[in-house]
């Protein structure tokens, strides 16, 4: 048990000094969802005024209310690039050392889950600092922000999972990322990220009972907008479990 944990934390290093020696890595993954937050929040700014979308959601800002679907959109993105990482991790011969070195293969995968999960809580901390700069206020203060991390961190081990089962089973990065990007942005469009299901057409409405998506953008919702809602966060800690399983 011993070994396992610092072959983890050795693969987890590992990880985290190329990220050190990288650090716009963390920028990249979040170029897209920033600007999703500025574009998407100004065209659709004049929603928070419809009396339906106030009752659903406990806010008048649209803003506050996509802060969840930047947070998902980051996770998933970061998620992505765990697999194709493992892929370069092929492609430049590592993979291959890893084989022969006294080391188990969980050990590898887990080390590249946690180092993953600690870039995700940094990313969700500058979302939330711009977020912050914007206008979003949090309801459920520092307990809540650190809930936040926290089913952000679960959220991106159990998305990363996926990235890392394609990328073993293709060993190709353009493979991995086409699975990533058809999966991601649909199951986010189809849930409550960008809209409360109530505003959704009824076909939708159904897809995002059963999505994933939906759970955990509703518990980062009620985090942001409303404070503590328990049962809307057991609700993403099944769906996170459901992902990871």
């Amino acid at each position: 048990m011993k070994e396992t944990i610092l072959e983890v934390i050795a693969i987890f290093n590992r990880w985290n000094k190329k990220l050190l020696r990288q650090p716009i890595l963390i920028f990249f993954n979040l170029i897209q969802p920033l600007v999703w937050f500025l574009l998407f929040t100004q065209a659709f700014s004049a929603i928070g005024n419809i009396p339906t979308f106030q009752m659903l959601t406990g806010t008048t800002s649209y803003i506050t209310f996509f802060t969840a679907a930047v947070i998902i959109q980051t996770i998933a993105s970061s998620a992505l690039n765990a697999g194709i990482g493992l892929v370069n991790d092929f492609d430049t011969g590592f993979m291959d050392k890893m084989r022969v070195a006294p080391i188990k293969k969980s050990s590898i995968l887990f080390g590249r889950l946690f180092s993953n999960a600690l870039t995700i809580i940094i990313q969700v901390a500058i979302i939330l600092v711009i977020g912050l700069a914007l206008g979003v206020n949090i309801a459920s203060g520092i307990f809540g922000v650190l809930l936040i991390f926290v089913l952000a961190a679960l959220f991106g081990i159990a998305w990363s999972g996926i990235s890392l089962f394609v990328a073993l089973n293709t060993k190709n990065a353009e493979t991995t990322l086409s699975v990533g990007l058809l999966t991601t942005f649909p199951l986010l469009f189809l849930s409550a990220s960008v809209m409360p299901v109530g505003l959704l057409p009824s076909w939708v409405q159904q897809v995002a009972q059963v999505n994933p998506f939906t759970y955990i953008a509703e518990a980062f919702q009620s985090l942001i907008i409303n404070g503590f809602v328990w049962q809307k966060i057991e609700y993403a800690l099944i769906a996170i479990f459901i992902v990871g399983v």
